[in-house]
């Protein structure tokens, strides 16, 4: 019986074995929370050793930490509102990038919030960040010229519903379409209380 040979190794760039190490990695988060996720697994199918893993990536969390700012780069490019439209039609924009793009990677979505839950204090700024990122196009494309700080929790908890409403959501329960519709009127009706006062 012979031996699987080890995969060949190919010489890249600097930037493009970074690359191919977290596109590796966003793969792999599919089927495992990124703290079981494995170095040697990862460092032997980009074909390189360990040590030179670490050569990219001083430390197992380094590595993590990227692996999870790449997913959330992927998801803020597809959640952006439109330049130009009414405030309903940008708040749309936003929230079908991201139910789309939700619905689209589930189980590389949900691996990623799995990710969070693991309470790695850097991951949690990434996720963080995002939610800040989101909540501010969220508040921009609605309009609000001067958000208060409960603008921002009544938006931060919108999202929350938003992210579990498009995990959670399968077509003989509600289209993607009405999906959307549904939460961008739940945000209307949010925001028109904010601006009768009505709090």
């Amino acid at each position: 019986m012979t031996a699987t040979p080890a995969p060949a190794r190919v010489r890249l760039k600097p930037e493009e074995r970074r690359t191919q190490l977290i596109n590796i990695g966003l793969r792999l988060l599919t089927t495992r929370p990124i703290h079981e996720m494995s170095i040697d697994e990862v460092a032997a199918e980009a074909g390189i050793s360990r040590g030179l893993l670490f050569r990219y990536f001083p430390t197992k969390r380094d590595y993590y930490v990227a692996v999870v700012e790449a997913a959330g780069r992927r998801l803020l490019r597809h959640a952006k509102a439109p330049e130009q439209g009414a405030p309903a039609e940008r708040v749309r924009g936003i929230v079908d990038g991201f139910v789309s793009f939700v619905q689209r990677r589930k189980g590389n979505y949900v691996a990623l919030v799995r990710a969070g839950a693991g309470g790695d204090d850097l991951v949690l700024e990434v996720f963080e960040a995002n939610r800040r990122t989101l909540t501010d196009r969220v508040l921009d494309a609605a309009g609000v010229p001067d958000p208060t700080p409960l603008h921002r929790l009544a938006v931060r908890g919108w999202l929350a519903m938003t992210e579990e409403m498009a995990i959670g959501a399968t077509d003989d329960v509600v289209t993607t379409a009405d999906l959307v519709d549904l939460l961008v009127g739940n945000l209307e009706q949010v925001m028109e209380r904010f601006a009768s006062g009505d709090r």
